[in-house]
């Protein structure tokens, strides 16, 4: 039984865990119309839970809050459950450096928490393994670098290609939601934090190469939109530098009267609707009435699969059974899987066996391709920087690319995110001042190597894999295989990368390119470069880069992440009008299920190099 008062541990009083959050037993006592209310009275007057969001990570807080907020009768309940621990309020860069950081990828789980929270659920046939999930209210949205770029979508270009995306969705992203999403997270406006001499002499030096074209792939800026909404007066057209912003999801500035929330997690989205919901249920009773709670949080609670009815090829969920009981959902119940893209394909894979078209269930898997050049070069190669700038600055840049494939002469996007700090040693003092600013934060060791004569520049290729590779999919593990099942005897997902040849083509095409950014910075001098043993290796304009760091795996000595490494799963319950070739429709339900939705990355027809961020919101 939940104790109702905050409890005190070995540190620390769990004020906030109490307030934010309730017990599995008291969300399904508020919709008991048998039972009483604290003060004995009867609660005849409790409704059950008709929206219940699985996952409070990323995804599931943003839709619990926008609902709750727009629920201008009053009339739905939510509930947002989640497996793990409240643990933190707010992106861990917002908070004082303590050393809480994504730990490296594992190949299979080891049966405890890595790092206080990430746990690997699925087993995989990718050689460098995966970190896993961040099992905590917030999830991953806690630790993301912040870089929340938009899909490109011009009458040149499209990330999201009409033959695959139902044209609605495109019609309503571009004309609403992408708008809205990006005044949610903050990459509406240039981002006044990172700014300086050093940010506008780096940024000037690479617009001047993109435009003399010596950056392979890289998209001409006088074809690409501005990545924020302009200010009044601001001239874009004449000052296409602004396009190389970096699109940070960081919040710098608020209305008079209120602190910006600066880099984007979920966590501040689901604290002021639990506390919204909390003080609304006090109104006529003085206390907070579970009752009268339109949203209630519930962690440690682990759902393991959705009762399901199916009848007639069409299913509706009835129950969501949960390692503490199982939560029955109403008739006119809703219920939408907001769990990172593979635990939300397993929980369907588990839940809705025998409806139609249940093989499309896992398919489409895919995942960015992403690599790390690291350079340092001469302050003097940067010729729009001035002798006199000194202190420690940063900053952040930010490339679209686009490859045209020799097969078909079609499509493929990648992005360069550009991070550079310099013009002064950093020091003990200055880590925090590079913790806050640096978007990535396995790129902060790095750039602690610049000092007042060289810069460090991490340039972090981003691009997408091809969907509908058949090599690439999810499936639920044998049920007799012990070794398949998890600390419940349920199902472990089998995740499968197996990248194609376009994936190849792209990623070499993409490496090239960074290389020539790299050139392009250091201005025709020399530099230096960071193999994969931490060394510097002094350079000349003439050296071939890949030499010294090769187009292979790091674990191979090379530049290039392991598949598993960026978080970025996608596609493996994707949207689309074709029942045959999608699982969800375009509003994200289960084509063959009436009353289950999705949300998230795994809806997505097609990667694109963006960050899920953005999209996901």
């Amino acid at each position: 039984m939940t104790t109702p008062q905050a409890q005190t541990t070995d540190f620390t009083q769990d004020v906030l865990g109490r307030y934010i959050c309730n017990g599995f037993d008291e969300a399904l006592h508020s919709s008991d119309k048998n039972a009483t209310r604290p003060d004995g009275s009867p609660q005849s007057d409790a409704q059950p839970f008709d929206i219940i969001v699985i996952g409070g990570g990323s995804f599931g807080p943003v839709f619990a809050q926008h609902l709750f907020a727009k629920d201008k009768t009053h009339s739905h309940r939510i509930l947002v459950l989640d497996a793990g621990s409240f643990v933190l309020t707010e992106h861990v860069q917002n908070l004082p450096v303590f050393g809480l950081s994504v730990p490296g990828p594992i190949e299979t789980d080891q049966g405890k928490l890595r790092g206080e929270v990430w746990g690997l659920p699925w087993q995989t046939n990718v050689p460098e393994g995966f970190t896993g999930l961040a099992y905590c209210l917030g999830g991953r949205s806690l630790f993301f670098g912040g870089w929340s770029p938009r899909l490109l979508d011009t009458t040149i270009d499209s990330e999201m290609p009409r033959n695959r995306w139902p044209t609605s969705v495109v019609d309503d992203l571009n004309a609403t939601y992408f708008a809205q999403a990006a005044e949610q997270i903050g990459t509406d406006t240039t981002n006044d934090f990172i700014d300086g001499p050093l940010h506008q002499a780096l940024r000037q030096q690479l617009a001047v190469g993109i435009k003399a074209g010596t950056v392979t792939d890289a998209i001409d800026l006088s074809v690409l939109p501005l990545p924020f909404k302009a200010a009044t007066g601001m001239a874009v057209p004449g000052n296409e530098q602004l396009k190389l912003e970096a699109p940070l999801a960081v919040q710098a500035r608020a209305n008079s009267g209120l602190f910006p929330f600066n880099k984007f997690s979920a966590m501040p989205l689901l604290i002021r609707a639990a506390r919204a919901a909390s003080v609304e249920s006090t109104q006529g009773v003085g206390y907070a009435d579970d009752v009268k709670k339109r949203l209630m949080v519930v962690p440690h609670c682990r759902v393991i699969r959705l009762l399901t009815d199916i009848q007639n090829g069409a299913g509706r969920v009835t129950g969501v059974q949960t390692t503490l009981g199982t939560i029955p959902v109403p008739a006119h119940g809703k219920v939408i899987i907001a769990l990172g893209t593979i635990e939300s394909t397993r929980l369907a894979l588990l839940s809705f066996q025998g409806i139609p078209h249940y093989d499309q269930f896992g398919q489409n898997l895919m995942a960015h391709l992403r690599s790390n050049l690291t350079i340092r070069i001469k302050r003097t190669a940067l010729t729009g920087l001035g002798p006199t700038a000194k202190a420690l600055q940063a900053s952040a840049l930010f490339v679209k690319g686009r490859h045209i494939f020799t097969a078909d002469s079609a499509r493929g996007y990648f992005h360069h995110q550009i991070t550079a700090a310099g013009l002064d040693k950093p020091s003990i003092d200055s880590e925090a001042e590079l913790f806050k600013k640096i978007p990535d934060l396995d790129t902060i060791e790095a750039m602690r190597q610049a000092d007042d004569q060289t810069i460090v520049l991490t340039i972090r290729g981003i691009g997408e894999t091809q969907g509908r590779n058949p090599n690439n999919q999810i499936t639920l593990r044998n049920a007799l295989d012990s070794n398949g099942l998890d600390e419940v005897n349920v199902q472990r997902a089998f995740v499968e990368i197996s990248l194609g040849d376009k994936d190849a083509e792209l990623w070499n095409a993409m490496d090239r390119s960074a290389d020539d950014v790299a050139q392009v910075f250091a201005g025709r001098q020399d530099f230096e470069v960071l193999n994969s043993q931490d060394q510097w290796v002094k350079v000349t304009p003439a050296t071939d880069l890949s030499t010294i760091v090769p187009y292979t795996p790091r674990r191979q000595g090379g530049r290039r992440d392991g598949m598993g490494t960026t978080h970025h799963e996608a596609g493996s319950l994707a949207l689309g009008d074709d029942p045959r070739t999608s699982v969800c429709n375009a509003d994200g339900r289960f084509h063959a299920v009436t009353n289950a939705y999705v949300a998230g990355p795994a809806l997505f027809p097609t990667m694109g190099s963006p960050n899920p961020m953005l999209t996901g919101v």
